[in-house]
């Protein structure tokens, strides 16, 4: 009896053995248990994943922000013209500054433009004047041109004589466009009769030379008695060319002011018919009153 018990003991004991030495493991077990990975999967964090693909424009960028001027104007050009990438004045404008800041007269002339037409930003017509001034003293005769137009447009008369002064300036250089705005802002005030005689010898010589605007000044000028005598039937050959030449503010409105009153062109015409003249049998129409009187018959 002993021999048995001890037996199944020793049975026992093997049997928990080898259950706790098992280490066979369940393949299918074991195929669930494993991650698979794509080897192309990017990972959690990819410090590259949020970076612009690099392009000619990134590559300018970057060159302008390490001090290369020259990148600059290429960067801000490829803003400009959407050049690999979206069209973005604002950031052309920031570049062409960045290139001004650097030296580049180039990027100072275009900056001062977008400043001056509030091109990428908000315009800024006295900063854009300082920078036409600085390229202006260097004998840039364009930019003593576009501060003119700048000190013109700003509408007061110091600025005025100062655009008059630039103009003067632009035009001894043998510029004729700047000969044309000096002549026309003489006219435009109240010049002495030499200055407008002299004036006026300048518009047409600019007129003869198929310039369209010089053409339309002259004609304000003989239509307003500016610089000499009225003179409304030349004044109107020259707007005539003017328009035919292109200056399009020298033209006749094309839409009829509903306010102006009728010209002679509304009036019938020649060949209407009309009975102007009262037939010779017509006989004149009696009222109400007098018909009633004739048809009614007299009391007995």
């Amino acid at each position: 009896m002993q021999r048995i018990t001890l037996s199944l003991c020793l049975a026992l004991s093997l049997g928990a053995c080898s259950k706790k030495n098992d280490t066979s493991v369940d393949p299918d077990s074991a195929a669930m248990s494993v991650e698979t990975k794509d080897p192309d999967a990017p990972s959690a964090y990819d410090p590259k994943g949020d970076e612009e693909p690099e392009t000619d424009r990134t590559i300018a960028v970057a060159a302008c922000d390490d001090g290369k001027t020259e990148a600059c104007t290429t960067a801000a050009d490829m803003f400009e013209q959407g050049q690999q990438g979206p069209a973005d004045l604002g950031k052309a404008r920031e570049y062409r500054e960045k290139g001004c800041a650097a030296g580049d007269k180039a990027a100072c002339a275009a900056f001062a433009t977008m400043l001056d037409k509030g091109i990428g930003g908000a315009a800024d017509p006295k900063s854009a004047r300082e920078l036409y001034l600085t390229a202006c003293e260097t004998g840039n005769m364009g930019d003593c041109f576009k501060a003119a137009q700048s000190f013109e447009a700003s509408g007061s008369d110091d600025d005025k004589v100062q655009a008059g002064e630039l103009y003067t300036q632009v035009c001894k250089s043998g510029q004729n466009p700047a000969c044309v705005a000096e002549a026309r802002l003489i006219l435009a005030g109240k010049p002495a009769a030499k200055d407008g005689k002299a004036a006026r010898a300048t518009l047409q010589k600019a007129c003869d030379g198929a310039d369209a605007a010089a053409c339309a000044h002259l004609a304000d000028a003989l239509e307003q008695a500016k610089g000499g005598k009225k003179d409304v039937k030349n004044a109107a050959v020259l707007r005539e060319k003017a328009c035919v030449g292109g200056h399009k503010a020298a033209c006749p409105s094309e839409k009829p002011d509903p306010k102006a009153p009728a010209k002679a062109t509304d009036a019938p015409k020649a060949d209407a018919k009309t009975d102007a003249k009262p037939k010779a049998d017509a006989k004149p129409k009696a009222d109400a009153k007098s018909a009633e009187k004739v048809t009614t018959p007299a009391p007995k």
